[in-house]
């Protein structure tokens, strides 16, 4: 089935570049994923007809680029691909800037003998040059800058303590390396801040502070010039669909309405996209706050710490540098944050450029026509105060009674449910404060009493027809976030002559008499079947056979035969005995000790059995 679906997008992707429609297979992929929602467009490994139904249709959908619908399917696609959460979005890039240094770190890592002092000279430059690279504080190939980070890695690190350094094993040295950045990054900063150095070190906290106000004020421009579009939409879609007829002439044309409800859907997503930025943006501007305050206070204490001192111990400044250096990096990673943020915001604007961000705007006030434009504030306002009371079957929370009532999720993203069905994809706001009804476990909002009743009538055909409106539009499934409820709405369905149609279910009473008869036990009563069917076996058996016995001659004689053993006894057995042997004692004198004045002394040695006969 894999093989059969990346043949599917080529020959989609091919179609598409007959019609000189330029497309992606990442962007043919996740229509293709969404196509499958629809059981029409299923896809089938021996039926070739319907396969090339499915492709026609992608096709068509893709040819359709000055459609809004087509617009809010690419800027979901770009923002699942490319937006990732703040920290993602850092150890990304860390781990890009590691990557480039990787094999320079490596070969450093893996020395583990110098042999000459050339060697050491190129270990050391190595050194610097990662060293220059990781702190991101200058081009490690300019002279003034390689100049500075050496005398700086010289304050701390010596080139003659290479030979100490590569009998480490890898992972210290790694560690080594990282903390000798750290500190000369420091050191560096340091003597900036003291005007004493700092060649290609950026101003980072000027930049930052005009970069984020530049930013949010970029963003809530185009977020005021969206809500602006987002009002007159919902108000023109709002009046559309008081109007219970479409007239075939005029503007309130079915062509007119359907573009009018896509281009609200459109700007919806852009809405939900750019509030996602700004929060990003506002979030930002908090760290960048608390990093500027952190970077103060290091300094200060660093001055203090180097003040009137001509030695230092490296226990009470090291740390204060590796410090030092960190806030840097946490400023550091806040510029790749803010470029992120302006890459999407400059990506969004650029793919509502030909629909979302330039309409027919002669339609929209012909639709209007002196209709009161109102925000979203001004709905809830007017709207406020006209409690749901009915509902059917549904149960309604109250937010003056309901404990943790902000933090409900809300279907639809809080539009009304009912108008979202019955105006074929019109996004009207809901009203929260008004009553939300919950029906099989979820949340519903409506935009008024009225709309409740009639969601109340029949919540299940509402919320089916909601869903099968998704799934046959597909940029309703990831702007409301329904992709697996769609998927799961197959299981719930019956495939008939007319169509999909949705199961029926009935709750059904069936009351039964308690002993209609009258009570007997059965003592021979046994529930197991086996058990039944071993006694019937044994029935059978029995009744085919006869007992029989046979007299052999002598039989009676037979008697029992007794064997008389020997009972076991004592025994002794003589073994080896100890003996011994006399050897003769050696006796020595000395003769001639006494009474004699000569010098013939001298030693005389006997037996002790040759003085027996003495």
């Amino acid at each position: 089935m894999e093989n059969l679906r990346r043949d599917l997008i080529k020959r989609i992707a091919i179609s598409c570049k007959e019609r000189d429609v330029d497309t992606t297979k990442d962007f043919v992929s996740f229509l293709l994923t969404l196509f499958q929602l629809n059981p029409t467009y299923e896809i089938k490994a021996d039926n070739e007809e319907n396969n090339e139904k499915i492709i026609q249709a992608i096709v068509e959908k893709i040819c359709e680029q000055d459609k809004p619908s087509l617009t809010v399917l690419k800027t979901q696609l770009y923002f699942a691909k490319h937006y990732h959460d703040r920290d993602e979005t850092v150890k990304g890039h860390r781990l890009r800037l590691h990557q480039k240094t990787g094999p320079m770190v490596a070969e450093i890592c893996h020395t583990e003998k110098i042999s000459n002092k050339q060697e050491s000279e190129r270990l050391y430059q190595k050194m610097l040059v990662v060293v220059t690279f990781l702190s991101g504080l200058g081009n490690p190939t300019v002279p003034l800058v390689v100049r500075e980070v050496s005398v700086a890695l010289q304050s701390v690190f010596q080139p003659m303590e290479l030979e100490q350094y590569v009998k480490m094993t890898k992972r210290e040295k790694e560690e080594q390396l990282m903390e000798l950045m750290c500190i000369v990054a420091g050191i560096r900063l340091f003597n900036r801040d003291c005007q004493r150095g700092g060649e290609g070190i950026d101003d980072l906290p000027a930049i930052l502070q005009t970069a984020i106000k530049r930013t949010r004020d970029s963003i809530v421009e185009f977020l005021e010039r969206l809500m602006l579009k987002i009002y007159k939409f919902t108000a023109a879609v709002d009046k559309a669909h008081l109007i219970k007829e479409v007239i075939p002439f005029g503007v309130f044309t079915m062509e007119n309405i359907n573009w009018t409800i896509e281009m609200l859907t459109a700007c919806r997503q852009q809405e939900i996209y750019i509030r996602k930025l700004l929060s990003d943006a506002e979030r930002s501007e908090k760290e960048i706050k608390c990093l500027m305050e952190r970077l103060q206070g290091r300094l200060f204490k660093l001055h203090d710490t180097v003040r009137y001192r001509t030695a230092i111990p490296t226990v009470q400044v090291y740390p204060q540098f590796i410090d030092l250096a960190d806030i840097w990096m946490g400023l550091q990673d806040e510029v790749i944050i803010l470029s992120g943020i302006n890459n999407f915001l400059w990506e969004i604007e650029n793919l509502g450029a030909r629909t979302v961000n330039v309409y027919n705007e002669t339609i929209l006030n012909d639709m209007l026509c002196n209709e009161e434009v109102l925000t979203d504030a001004d709905r809830l306002k007017q709207s406020m105060g006209q409690l749901i009371l009915e509902c059917g079957d549904c149960t309604i929370y109250y937010p003056n009674e309901t404990k943790d009532f902000e933090n409900i999720n809300l279907e639809f993203l809080g539009f009304c449910a009912w108008k979202f069905v019955s105006g074929h994809g019109a996004l009207v706001p809901g009203n929260p404060n008004n009553g939300v009804a919950k029906w099989r476990g979820k949340y519903y909002v409506f935009s008024s009493s009225t709309a409740a009743e009639e969601f109340g009538k029949d919540p299940d055909r509402h919320i089916y027809e909601a869903l099968h409106f998704i799934r046959n539009h597909l940029h309703y499934a990831y702007l409301f976030q329904v992709y697996e409820d769609v998927q799961a709405l197959q299981t719930q369905e019956v495939v008939s002559e007319e169509g999909a149609q949705l199961k029926t279910c009935q709750h059904q009473m069936v009351q039964t008499d308690v002993h209609i008869l009258p009570s007997f036990i059965d003592k021979e009563y046994n529930w197991n079947i086996w058990e039944l069917r071993n006694r019937a076996l044994q029935l059978a058996s029995l009744s085919k056979r006869v007992t029989h016995s046979t007299q052999t001659y002598k039989s009676n004689f037979r008697y029992g035969i007794y064997v008389q053993a020997a009972p076991p006894r004592d025994k002794e057995v003589q073994t080896r005995r100890d003996n011994y042997t006399n050897t003769k004692k050696l006796l020595t004198y000395i003769f001639g000790l006494r009474g004699r004045r000569d010098d013939n002394q001298h030693v005389l040695s006997f037996l002790e059995d040759e003085l027996e006969h003495l």
